[in-house]
């Protein structure tokens, strides 16, 4: 998929909101036009997808998301991993840009959507109970689980990926709007790199490492 400045799914809100900008101030009704006109703005400004280069790190996880580190903990997880894990939790408000990236190369093993609820995103449990979707990726041996979790506003989370796709670091493996949330659980041997409310950048930040 080719990668652009603007994500394709705000084009169903920019193009309109631009015509009616436009066709407003064609018919003389300046004020109908100015706020259609920032309408355009806000949401050219909410799906940016700004170049990103990402770094060859050999054993690195680079961040999903951007956004603040609002968790990190171990967890235990036997749906689809074996156990107890180490998970890095990235709020995204809705100022940050919300493509979400690919963490590392690797296969995608396993895609699955679960409706739920639309808490906000801070909230504990909402991995549990908020509408999500689960990106399961294989390097080898190790298993990589990249979690999309819709928050208070956000309601509508897109995957570009489907089972079998091979993916790159950094690659735009989807988006969520108007603010959320992504968890990433790490293999075992690997170490945070990051501290809690630190910023990061998706496909940028190094967010962890394999040990020794």
């Amino acid at each position: 998929m080719r990668e652009t400045l603007i994500a394709r799914e705000g084009l169903w809100l920019i193009i309109p909101s631009l015509f009616l900008s436009v066709f407003f101030f064609a018919v003389h009704i300046p004020i109908a036009s100015i706020i259609f006109f920032l309408f355009f703005l806000f949401f050219l400004f909410f799906y940016r997808n700004p170049k990103r280069y990402s770094p060859h790190i050999i054993s690195a996880l680079l961040s999903p998301a951007d956004g603040k580190v609002m968790e990190i903990g171990d967890i235990i997880d036997r749906e689809f991993l074996d156990g107890e894990r180490k998970r890095i939790a990235i709020f995204m408000s809705p100022f940050n840009v919300h493509v979400n990236r690919a963490p590392c190369e690797g296969v995608v093993a396993r895609v699955e959507h679960r409706d739920g609820e639309f808490a906000a995103a801070f909230k504990k449990e909402v991995d549990q109970v908020n509408e999500r979707n689960y990106i399961l990726l294989e390097q080898g041996d190790e298993k990589v689980l990249m979690v999309q979790i819709a928050g208070f506003l956000a309601r509508r989370i897109t995957c570009y990926m489907k089972e079998g796709d091979r993916v790159k670091p950094g690659q735009p493996v989807g988006i969520i709007s108007f603010g959320s949330r992504v968890d990433l659980y790490l293999p075992k041997g690997y170490e945070p790199m990051v501290q809690l409310n630190e910023k990061v950048k998706a496909g940028v930040t190094v967010l962890a490492k394999r040990r020794g």
